[in-house]
């Protein structure tokens, strides 16, 4: 058995209204300054590499394949000649190449590669001696080495290089001379000619991304210079075709000195950090509702700013809006889009304090319920991946439809202590006082609290409810082989769905079975990124068919209800 994590930062990603991006935590690898950012590759528990790669040979009659083995964190030339693996049959008298190939894909339009930092592997070799080489941008780089000769222990090593300025390909080959007579080289590994593993490219990206849209009452109030009051939403849309969107931050900045508000939309959870686009391409946040309540009177520069993966920005400065409301102070609670309780505001406060009514025939005397599409019971279990959707209805206490009203909705640490998942959102009901939630599909267990309050910087709603989730983990499972016999070993791999993972990984259990009773048989630990390896070889003969799966036990930390993956059938001959 054999695990590895990665440490790396922990991330947030905002929640907005409308199009509802999830809001989680998720660890996610910081960019080592502006203009880069890391891109890792093959590592263990790996499931697969970015487009680019490639295998190549010259002036031999050896057909060469890409193995993606990375599973087990390694990445190869396979090479064969007449069917002979591992053999590469020289045609010229300057001896053969087989190499590794890497070149920045038209995804990725403006990327370079800075360094590689990489664990290499070269197959000891028989019959012609063999040369290990690197190279870039025609240039030949530092690494290389004469393979073993005579069947002794592979070539390995740790290398980095620093590739030429605006470098976009990577060669690792070996040469097969034509020292002894034996026309080629035979390899001991078939699959190492050469192999590289734990790959981490720095790659170069200095081209910040666009704000291709803002929108909503926050951008015209700041484009017109008004005056505003109550719950105010903005809307927008970001690109960068390069190592794409990672983040945004809104940033209101008072005229008098003080402390700016800002409020960051995190996407991080949302970027994988294996591929040359390391974040999405593209980013909207829809409806993001900021109570204009919690800022003090005065005149605000309101400015939008959208960082990329590598660290380039973009600002665009949207305006000025003055607020008109009462000032952020005192402890009744935190209203939508700020961390600071206000002043306790409801029924009976005066209405110059209170702003606009919340909806057509908004009420103090208001009923609000909420119910899960699929039972009628105020808790709900659910499994990870599945969207649960939630509806509700707004009226006043004589039954009429409050309509056009902004419902907010907060999730609070849910069962057994999982933490918030949720920022405070909102929603609009509709002619009848009708609203509907649908969850993203990654929510982990909680409690979701919905308020209705009858004037926009009321603290204090007029009607709530609640609802409360408990959600399984979800797990996948894949392994390889699918027959073994005696001493051979078979290879788990997964990935558990879920966040935040906890930053030392998530404990997990492998369970077998030949029968109707599973029995563990082993525990291991999760990445940061939820993913896992491990081995396993079989010490007595056959036959005899086992089903194998992975279980996530209940955590305190995690908050999920315990997971369980596929079955996966191995025969044992």
């Amino acid at each position: 058995m054999s695990t590895e994590a990665r440490t790396e930062c922990p991330g947030f990603r905002g929640v907005t209204v409308g199009l509802l991006a999830a809001a989680c935590l998720l660890a996610a690898p910081s960019p080592a300054s502006a203009g880069t950012y890391p891109m890792y590759q093959c590592a263990h528990g790996t499931p697969a590499v970015s487009p680019g790669w490639s295998v190549y040979g010259y002036n031999t009659e050896a057909s060469t394949v890409l193995t993606n083995d990375c599973g087990s964190g390694a990445l190869g030339d396979y090479v064969f000649s007449n069917e002979q693996p591992g053999a590469v049959t020289e045609n010229g008298s300057s001896g053969s190449q087989v190499g590794l190939a890497l070149d920045v894909p038209s995804s990725a339009p403006d990327v370079s590669i800075q360094s590689i930092n990489a664990e290499v592997i070269g197959s000891s070799v028989t019959g012609d001696d063999a040369w290990l080489g690197f190279a870039s941008a025609g240039q030949s780089l530092s690494g290389g080495a004469e393979l073993p000769y005579g069947g002794s222990s592979d070539y390995t090593a740790s290398d980095s290089w620093t590739l030429p300025q605006g470098a976009r390909d990577f060669e690792a080959y070996v040469n097969c001379s034509t020292d002894h007579s034996s026309p080629t080289c035979d390899f001991a590994d078939s699959t190492s000619v050469p192999a590289l593993s734990d790959i981490t490219l720095t790659l170069e990206d200095n081209t910040p991304p666009v704000i291709k849209s803002a929108s909503g009452p926050l951008a015209t109030a700041a484009a017109d210079k008004s005056t505003v009051a109550g719950s105010q939403t903005l809307s927008f849309t970001a690109s960068d075709a390069d190592s794409g969107v990672r983040s945004a931050t809104l940033t209101l900045t008072p005229q008098d000195g003080e402390t700016p508000y800002t409020h960051t939309f995190d996407f991080a959870a949302q970027c994988s950090y294996d591929s040359w686009n390391a974040c999405p391409l593209t980013e909207s946040v829809s409806e993001f509702a900021l109570n204009t309540a919690t800022l003090k009177d005065d005149s605000y520069t309101v400015n939008l700013t959208v960082t990329d993966a590598a660290g380039n920005t973009a600002s665009d400065s949207l305006g000025t809006i003055t607020t008109a409301g009462p000032p952020s102070t005192g402890t009744a609670g935190t209203p939508i889009g700020s961390s600071s309780p206000l002043p306790s505001v409801g029924p009976g406060s005066p209405a110059a304090l209170r702003g606009p009514a919340n909806g057509t025939n908004a009420s103090d005397q208001a009923t609000l319920t909420a119910h899960w599409a699929r039972t009628p019971k105020g808790s709900f279990t659910s499994r990870y991946g599945e969207r649960e959707r939630i509806t509700g209805r707004l009226t006043t206490s004589a039954g009429q439809p409050i309509s056009g009203a902004l419902i907010d909705v907060y999730s609070t640490p849910g069962y057994q202590g999982a933490q918030a998942r949720l920022s405070a959102v909102g929603m609009h009901t509709g002619p009848a006082g009708e609203w509907s939630l649908t969850l993203p599909p990654d929510y982990s267990s909680c409690t979701l609290r919905f308020a209705y309050r009858s004037h926009l910087n009321d603290t204090v709603p007029a009607a709530t409810a609640s609802l409360t989730l408990r959600v399984h983990a979800g797990l996948t499972l894949d392994i390889a082989p699918h027959t073994a016999s005696v001493g051979r070993q078979i290879f788990f791999s997964g990935v558990l769905h879920g966040t935040p993972i906890p930053p030392g990984g998530k404990q997990l259990v492998l369970e077998a079975s030949s029968g109707r009773e599973w029995v563990e048989f082993r525990t291991i630990s999760t990445n940061a990124k939820g993913r896992y390896h491990a081995s396993y070889r079989f010490k007595f003969p056959g036959p005899v068919t086992y089903r194998f799966r992975v279980v996530s036990p209940y955590e305190a930390d995690f908050p999920f209800l315990n997971g369980i993956s596929n079955g996966v059938a191995v025969h044992e001959h």
